[in-house]
C-alpha cells in the first residue's frame, strides 16, 4: 500500500517544496486514491481513504475549518493538499489547528505542482501494486493447492506459511489451545503466557489486534489460524492464512485421529524436553500451557509404555488418550529408539483426592497396541520436576522393569535409573570390565549362564529359596554355580557393599548389551 510518507518521495510532489502538518504515525497512513476537491462537501464526493487535493478555489470568505477537518477525518481520507497561490498566499492557521485536532495530515505547496502528475503517479502506483497482488495471489492459491494435491502435512505447510509472512503463524484449536506454531523469530519465553485467556478475548473482540482466519473445512470447525497484526505479504495476509487454512483442513480431514496429539507443538516439545534439546523451561511452561497441559498448581507425573510389533501409532495414541484424559490432563508423544514408545506428561489438579486412580492405568497393559508395563515417573510440582519425572518413566520403560506388573512405578528402582542415567560415562562403562572381568571371559553360553545366576542373586539377595526359583535351575546345580560365581568374581556375594556394586556393574553391562 501507498503511504502519504511514500507521496512525499515523488517528484511531483518534491517539485512543490511541501510542508507537512503531521507526526509521524499519521504519514504511515494509507493512500486508496486520489481526488481533487475545490469545496467543503467532502461527504459528497469521497468514499474514504483519498489523498485530497485543492488550491482553495472554491472556499468560502470565511471557510468553517473545524467542520472541514471534521468530515475529512469521518471518511478516513489519506491526507490533504492545499497548494498556495496569490488567492491564498500563506495557509491558515485555522485550517493547521483543525487537522492537528482530527488527527488529519495536512501538506502544504509552496510552489505550484501539476495536480494530473500527483494523481496519474498514485494511480500508476496502485494498479501497480493491486497488479502484482493479483498476481501474488495467484501464486500463494497454486501453492497452496498443489499442498494439497499433495498431501503436505500440517507441520509443513505452517512453515511455508510462516516463511512467506515473515512471521510467527499459529495453528489453535476451538478450545484456544496452541497445536503447533512455526516462526521465523525467536520467541520470547513469555510468548504463550495466559495463551487461551487472550486469545478468547481477541476472539470475542474480532481479532482487532492480529490476524486470524478459521479452519474450517465440510462444516467442521478445527480451529484457527493466526498471525501477529505485522505481518505483511503482497497478496494480503488474508488471503495467504486462507489458503494455508484449506489446506491444513485437508490434511485434517484425511487424518482426523490425529489431530488430537500430533499435530507437532505438544509432541515436538515434549521430545525436546526429554532430550534437554529445548532448555528454556520458562519458555516450555508457556507453551505447555498453551498446548492445554495445565503446570501451575497442577501435580505432574511422567508416562511411558512400548508399543506392540506391528502397532498403529494413530490408535495407540488414541487409546493411550482415551483411558488417561478422564483422570487427568496429558500430553502424547513418540520415541522410535531403541524401542517404539509413547511418552509424555500427566497433569491433574492438587486437590484432596490424592493420587491417580491406578485401576483405570493397569487396564491400559492390555490393549493390544501395547506390550510390558505402563511406567509412571514420581509425582512432580513445577515442570523441572515434571521433565525429571518423564526421563524417569521412559528410562524405566527402556529398561523394561518389572515386566510382569500391569503398572510400574519408575521411583521404585532408584539404583537401576542412576545405572541408565550415568552409563554413557567413561568410569561407569569400565565398571562392568573390572567387576565382571572374570564372567566376561568365559564363552559365550557359559557367560550367558553366570550372568543369569548373578542376576538371580542381586535381585533377592537374603532369599536363596527365591533365588533360585529365579535362576531356573534346580538348587544343588545353584549352590554349584553360585560357588564357582564367588571365584570368578573373588568376592563374597554376602557382603552388602560387594552386592551393590554388582548390582550397578551388572545394571550398566545389561544396559549396554540388551542382547546378552
Amino acid at each position: 500500500m501507498l503511504t502519504v510518507e511514500q507521496l512525499l518521495r515523488m517528484p511531483s510532489v518534491l517539485v512543490g517544496r511541501p510542508q507537512v502538518f503531521a507526526t509521524p504515525d499519521e504519514l504511515l497512513r494509507t493512500i486508496g486514491w486520489a481526488h481533487i476537491l475545490e469545496n467543503f462537501e467532502a461527504a459528497e464526493f469521497l468514499r474514504g481513504n483519498e489523498l485530497v487535493l485543492t488550491t482553495a478555489i472554491g472556499w468560502d470568505e470565511d471557510p468553517d475549518f473545524e467542520r472541514y477537518a471534521a468530515s475529512m477525518a469521518q471518511l478516513n481520507v489519506a491526507a490533504l493538499v492545499l497548494e498556495l497561490s496569490e488567492r491564498l498566499p500563506a495557509v491558515p492557521q485555522g485550517l493547521v489547528d483543525a487537522c492537528n485536532n482530527f488527527a488529519l495530515p495536512l501538506i502544504v505547496m509552496h510552489r505550484p505542482v501539476a495536480f494530473v502528475e500527483i494523481t496519474e503517479a498514485i494511480h500508476q502506483w496502485l494498479f501497480a501494486q493491486q497488479t502484482q497482488r493479483v498476481k501474488a495471489g495467484r501464486e500463494i492459491t497454486e501453492h497452496f493447492t498443489k499442498s494439497m494435491h499433495q498431501g503436505t502435512p500440517t507441520d509443513a505447510i505452517l512453515i511455508d506459511c510462516a516463511r512467506m509472512l515473515s512471521s510467527t503463524v499459529l495453528l489453535e484449536d476451538s478450545g484456544y489451545n496452541i497445536q503447533n506454531y512455526a516462526s521465523v523469530d525467536i520467541l520470547p519465553g513469555n510468548y504463550f503466557e495466559q495463551w487461551q485467556h487472550r486469545s478468547r478475548a481477541s476472539h470475542n473482540s474480532g481479532n482487532s489486534d492480529r490476524h486470524a482466519v478459521p479452519i474450517r473445512m465440510h462444516g467442521k470447525l478445527f480451529g484457527s489460524l493466526i498471525c501477529p497484526k505485522e505481518a505483511a505479504h503482497p497478496a494480503g495476509v488474508d488471503h495467504v492464512l486462507t489458503m494455508a487454512a484449506t489446506a491444513i483442513g485437508a490434511d485434517l480431514l484425511r487424518r482426523p485421529e490425529s489431530r488430537l496429539w500430533s499435530l507437532g507443538t505438544g509432541r515436538g516439545l515434549l521430545e525436546d524436553l526429554q532430550s534437554g534439546m529445548e532448555s528454556n523451561l520458562e519458555f516450555v511452561h508457556g507453551r505447555l500451557e498453551a498446548a492445554g497441559l495445565p503446570i501451575d498448581d497442577s501435580v505432574l507425573q511422567g508416562f511411558a509404555i512400548r508399543l506392540s510389533a506391528g502397532h498403529d501409532i494413530q490408535r495407540a495414541a488414541q487409546e493411550l488418550e482415551r483411558t488417561l484424559c478422564p483422570l487427568a490432563s496429558c500430553l502424547v508423544g513418540l520415541i522410535h529408539a531403541p524401542h517404539a514408545k509413547l511418552f509424555g506428561l500427566l497433569s491433574h489438579k492438587q486437590d484432596s483426592r490424592g493420587p491417580l486412580d491406578e485401576a483405570p492405568l493397569r487396564e491400559i497393559h492390555s490393549a493390544p497396541h501395547f506390550e510390558g508395563a505402563l511406567y509412571l515417573g514420581p509425582a512432580a510440582v513445577g515442570l523441572a520436576q515434571g521433565q525429571a519425572s518423564m526421563n524417569q518413566a521412559v528410562a524405566a520403560c527402556e529398561l523394561g522393569l518389572n515386566t510382569q506388573d500391569e503398572l510400574v512405578n519408575a521411583g521404585e528402582y532408584p539404583l537401576a535409573l542412576l545405572a541408565h542415567e550415568l552409563r554413557h560415562e567413561p568410569s561407569m562403562q569400565r565398571l562392568p570390565q573390572e567387576q565382571l572381568a572374570g564372567i566376561l571371559a568365559l564363552e559365550s553360553s557359559r557367560r550367558f549362564e553366570y550372568l543369569r545366576v548373578l542376576e538371580a542373586c542381586l535381585a533377592s539377595p537374603t532369599n536363596r529359596s527365591q533365588a533360585v526359583s529365579l535362576s531356573h535351575l534346580s538348587r544343588s546345580v545353584f549352590y554349584q554355580r553360585l560357588a564357582t560365581l564367588e571365584q570368578l568374581l573373588g568376592a563374597d556375594l554376602n557382603d552388602a557393599q560387594t552386592l551393590t556394586i554388582l548390582t550397578l556393574s551388572l545394571l550398566i553391562y545389561r544396559q549396554s548389551h540388551q542382547d546378552t
